[in-house]
């Protein structure tokens, strides 16, 4: 008949759990808050713990928990009247909020309740004064509340949590010897609410004083019987026994504190270690020493201590992999699916497809004839650097059942599934590689591929687009060249011809004058044209080097002058418009020097200062005076067109020239913001 084993398990000891916080740190902001007043209270009863939070046991015999935000004068004995309100809290705790007490005497506070860890199951122990005793098999460092430790002491079938909370360091814990029989004076709690909810039982120690070594941990802590294999035992019997030693092989180790020992007669143990830095390899001989426990598949060692057994006894025996498959752990003979129990424990050499490889977890999942398993590698975390999935294996690996240890509450505990462990990393063999088309690669190809097509379709457009654009940008430019520039002066041709037409009669002298003129205006149409179609036969605005285009565009006259260039403004700096604007305009200057002024060295400077352009055209011809040189009437159209470029685009140009000495034009003109350009 499977008997009672309660556990008590672990829960929260820090006291300030409970009590809501106004603080900005980020730990602060996240602890529960009190958003609500749903009643009031006023307890009568006497002391048991004074604290900010604090326990009294009222006349009836009940014992309640108090809580506080500030510190109340409410000492052990103190006979109180505690008013308040129960204020529920962002996480649905509802605690008795002490607002005021109110002192009505004070009694000797009775000693404490001596009780059994059994005991304590109970409801009724909740919030009472008591002694216990039992061994203490473990201690650490609670991983929820970083101040308090955590020691847990067995007495037969039951565990209790012992919270010891103000820890300042391990080292007060660590004084406290692991094997020890103690007599621990304390309060019974329970986390029904809080971080963690619904535990069972736990006794809050306040101090090192009321931890009393009953009796010494023994001088050696594995001279102590050995396992009985021999006498059938009930899951009861096995939890109620005090230490017993196992002396075998390790098989595997798995996780922080958990190994598979094999030892005579093909026993075998798991053991679960107390302290994680005893965990050996697997091979080594060792002796073990724990409380025996059981999963209803076998024998186990919980809060066990390890050490090397110097030579493994003859009678241990070598234990030699079995050679197995997947189907076989995992279905039945008629291919239903099921997990076999037998093969838990086994050290089996087994053969697969390595899928799901997860470095940071140490795990893979092993794949054969459809059916998949877990493998554990958290012993040789190298091995699995040398995977890769879609590899052919063959390992050798322990077989474990996972299961939970027997309770009383579980009669047949539910067996979750199988997984394997690997033994160490020689004992696993790569037979084939992948081949570099796995699905997964040829997917990542087909995608990448398909993502290069359409950037390439939609950068196709966005040029195309931005061509269409440049196209009717140019289409207008030259637009506007042939009416400002072609269309007005072939006009003023015309009326030039008519004039001369009419006067030739009454005056021939100013017949031959307005035909002269119609004449350079047709010479001045046909350089326009000539320049047009210059600019539309080279992509000479397009270079980048605005210093080199401007060389390209006066290249016509380098036969006839020594034109040097000094212009530091790039052409990304300036705007279609802008950078046509400029050529023309130098080009124009340039052209006037060379046929007008007869020079022959000439200079063209430049630079951009943030968003203004300034520029010049220096020559050493024969210079004229600017305020009475030929305009449009005399069939002269260059600086008038100069000046109608720059007006339409903010600039403005200024003339020194003296005869005989040469000219210099100079213009400045404003260049489109640089988030305009872009």
């Amino acid at each position: 008949m499977i008997c009672a084993r309660p556990i008590l398990s672990i829960a929260m000891m820090a006291t300030t759990m409970h009590t809501p916080t106004t603080g900005t740190d980020a730990n602060e902001a996240l602890s529960p808050l009190a958003v609500e007043n749903v009643g009031v209270f006023c307890h009568t009863g006497m002391v048991i713990t004074g604290s900010g939070n604090f326990i009294i046991k009222e006349e009836c015999g009940r014992h309640r928990m108090l809580f506080s935000t500030r510190k109340l004068d409410a000492r052990p004995g103190d006979i109180v009247e505690a008013v308040g309100k129960l204020v529920l809290h962002d996480n649905g705790d509802i605690h008795d909020s002490v607002r005021s007490i109110r002192k009505l005497g004070r009694v000797s506070l009775p000693p404490p309740e001596t009780v059994t860890l059994a005991d304590l199951a109970r409801r009724d122990f909740l919030y009472r004064f008591v002694t216990v005793e039992g061994t203490l098999v473990q201690i650490r460092r609670d991983e929820i509340d970083a101040s308090a430790m955590q020691m847990l002491v067995k007495d037969g079938a039951t565990v209790l949590n012992a919270a010891f909370a103000n820890v300042s360091n391990m080292s007060t814990a660590a004084s406290i010897p692991l094997g020890a029989r103690l007599r621990l004076t304390g309060v019974i709690r329970g986390a029904s609410s809080g971080a963690r909810r619904n535990t069972a039982r736990y006794l809050s120690i306040r101090q090192r004083e009321d931890i009393e070594v009953v009796r010494p941990p023994p001088a050696d802590v594995f001279d102590v019987p050995p396992l009985d294999f021999d006498s059938p035992m009930t899951p009861d019997e096995i939890v109620r026994m005090e230490s017993r030693r196992f002396d075998g092989i390790v098989a595997a180790t798995w996780g922080d504190d958990q190994m598979m020992v094999f030892g005579r007669d093909f026993h075998r143990i798991k053991a679960t270690l107390s302290r994680p830095e005893e965990l050996p390899s697997a091979g080594d001989s060792v002796v073990v020493a724990g409380f025996p426990d059981t999963d209803l598949y076998g024998m186990n060692l919980i809060y066990a201590r390890c050490k090397p057994m110097p030579k493994a006894s003859e009678s241990i025996p070598r234990f030699t992999p079995t050679e197995a498959t997947l189907r076989q752990l995992l279905t039945d003979p008629h291919g239903r699916r099921r997990i076999n129990g037998y093969g838990n424990g086994r050290l089996l050499r087994i053969k697969g497809t390595v899928l799901d490889v997860q470095p940071s977890l140490a795990l893979f999942s092993l794949n054969d004839d459809g059916l998949t398993i877990p493998v554990d590698c958290t012993s040789s975390p190298d091995a699995i650097s040398r995977l890769e999935q879609g590899s052919v294996i063959e390992a050798v690996v322990l077989a474990l059942v996972e299961t939970d240890s027997w309770r009383e509450s579980i009669v047949l505990p539910q067996t979750r599934g199988i997984k394997l462990v690997l033994r160490s990393a020689d004992s696993l063999k790569i037979l084939a590689r992948p081949p570099w088309w796995t699905p997964t690669r040829l997917t990542a190809v087909v995608i990448s591929l398909l993502v290069v097509i359409v950037l390439i379709i939609a950068a196709n457009r966005i040029v195309n687009r931005l061509m269409m654009r440049r196209k009717v940008s140019e289409r207008t430019r030259l637009a506007v060249e042939l009416h400002d520039s072609l269309s007005q002066t072939l006009a003023g041709v015309a009326c030039q011809i008519a004039a001369g037409e009419n006067a030739v009669e009454d005056d021939p002298k100013a017949a031959k004058d307005l035909l002269q003129t119609a004449e350079r205006m047709l010479e001045s149409s046909r350089t326009e044209l000539k320049n047009c179609l210059f600019d539309l036969r080279n992509d000479t605005m397009d270079d980048p080097d605005f210093a080199r285009a401007i060389d390209r565009t006066l290249m016509l006259f380098r036969s006839e002058a020594d034109i040097s260039i000094r212009f530091h403004a790039t052409r990304s700096q300036m705007t279609d418009t802008t950078a046509h604007a400029v050529l023309c305009i130098i080009r124009e200057l340039v052209a006037n020097a060379v046929r007008h002024g007869g020079a022959t060295r000439i200079r063209v400077a430049g630079a951009a200062n943030g968003e203004l352009l300034r520029f010049s055209v220096r020559d050493n011809g024969g210079g004229f005076d600017p305020k009475r040189h030929p305009g449009p009437r005399d069939g002269h159209f260059g600086l008038a067109g100069i000046r109608e470029r720059l007006a339409g685009m903010a600039g403005k140009m200024s003339i020194e020239s003296i005869a005989g000495q040469g000219t210099k034009a100079t213009i400045s003109l404003k260049l489109r913001p640089q988030k305009e350009r872009e």
